[in-house]
């Protein structure tokens, strides 16, 4: 029988154990929309701190004045280095 021909309800107990717990967090509906997108590939999945960064330089570039590196660095706990690759756009 096909996929296409089958279209009974998938429930938490036909989800492999190594993938209940992103089952439970997402829900069904949204855990099975991903498999449909990405079943049987590879994935990667970036840290939350990865997507957070584009935010963070954005408002540091913002509040740059010319010269206020040190109070940058301070308020975002950054080094002065890091804040001026940020302000250059050097970062990666």
């Amino acid at each position: 029988m096909t996929n296409a021909a089958w279209n009974g309800p998938v429930t938490m107990e036909d989800v492999p154990e190594e993938f209940r717990e992103v089952a439970e967090a997402l829900g069904m509906k949204a855990f099975l929309k991903l498999i449909t997108l990405c079943g049987g590939q590879d994935l990667y999945i970036p840290k939350r701190e990865s997507l957070e960064r584009g935010p963070r330089d954005r408002a540091i570039r913002a509040r740059f004045d010319g010269g206020n590196y040190r109070q940058l660095a301070a308020q975002y706990r950054l080094s002065v280095r890091q804040i001026r690759k940020i302000i250059s756009g050097t970062r990666t």
